[in-house]
């Protein structure tokens, strides 16, 4: 690992526990539970950064891997705070949410309108990458934050 991309690392933590902070005050998060959120952005963060850049996993994977951490750091922490686990998860994987692949998908499909037979085709193309990498990834966070529960509360009982 290159100091680059520990720096990396480190600036994306730190701002993905802002943006996760943030995002929880959006959702009426109590403020003394708004560390461990930043935590949880934190953590994700970082898991996905490192294992996107430092060990070439795809992004689709690596946010799937990142979720699941989350998702298990929280089933843990959850019950001794007395709180439900999806008020640290939903705001923790914010963070992880693909804004660029969207943006780009978007004004490919934009430069379909006005643009020459030539670049129809490109757009096209980056219309398809952008749009299939945003599904995949979206889908590897719900996913990511979903499977661990179903592991870890398989036999609790409802309503006894």
């Amino acid at each position: 690992m290159t100091d680059a991309l520990l720096l990396r690392v480190a600036l994306e933590g730190i701002s993905a526990g802002f943006i996760a902070v943030a995002f929880a005050m959006l959702f009426s998060v109590p403020t003394r539970y708004l560390r461990y959120v930043a935590v949880g952005g934190l953590l994700t963060r970082v898991a996905r950064t490192l294992l996107y850049s430092g060990l070439g996993v795809e992004i689709a994977v690596a946010t799937f891997l990142a979720c699941c951490l989350c998702s298990l750091y929280f089933i843990y922490q959850a019950p001794r705070l007395h709180v439900p686990r999806p008020v640290f998860t939903v705001a923790s994987i914010i963070p992880l949410v693909p804004g660029m692949d969207a943006y780009t998908c978007l004004m490919s499909l934009y430069g379909i309108i006005d643009a020459p037979s030539d670049l129809i085709v490109q757009n096209a193309y980056l219309i398809m990458h952008h749009g299939m990498r945003c599904f995949a990834i979206l889908l590897a966070m719900c996913f990511g934050i979903a499977i661990p529960p179903l592991f870890f509360y398989r036999y609790r009982r409802i309503g006894v």
